[in-house]
């Protein structure tokens, strides 16, 4: 009975662990994110004069990218209704308009460089959810 007990005080401790979390699970999307945003940044780059057309409304980095700004929403509001920290869900829901702003501004580029300083700025802000995002978890 004491193996037992023992065996089930482990799992306990380490359940949790097991588990991520809804802002570990953002912080994975943003590192992909990042890294994705990162590459077209550099690609970008390469080309700075040419001209930018407005992204393909089926770019599936598009379509990532809105639903990150929508898990960031939501994990503001989780928090709101776990009564946590307000500086924590103020994060989340600036994350989440962050992203917005920033995929209007890869739209709006009109040459390479300002395409490529707007996915800069995003994988600037990637950057910033893979760190904080696992704090609501």
């Amino acid at each position: 009975m004491r193996q037992i007990m023992i065996a089930l005080a482990c799992l306990a401790l380490t359940a949790p662990a097991a588990f991520a979390g809804p802002g570990s699970d953002l912080a994975e999307t943003a590192d992909d994110l990042r890294a994705r945003a990162q590459a077209r940044a550099e690609a970008a780059a390469r080309h700075p004069a040419a001209l930018a057309t407005p992204l393909d409304f089926e770019d599936p980095f598009l379509a990532d990218m809105e639903a990150f700004a929508a898990d960031a929403m939501r994990v503001s509001h989780a928090i709101e209704d776990a009564d946590g920290p307000s500086d924590l869900r103020c994060i989340f829901r600036g994350m989440s308009h962050d992203t917005e702003a920033r995929l209007s501004a890869i739209d709006e580029a009109t040459t390479g460089s300002d395409r490529s300083r707007a996915y800069s700025e995003i994988a600037n802000l990637m950057r910033d959810a893979v760190e904080i995002a696992p704090e609501a978890d």
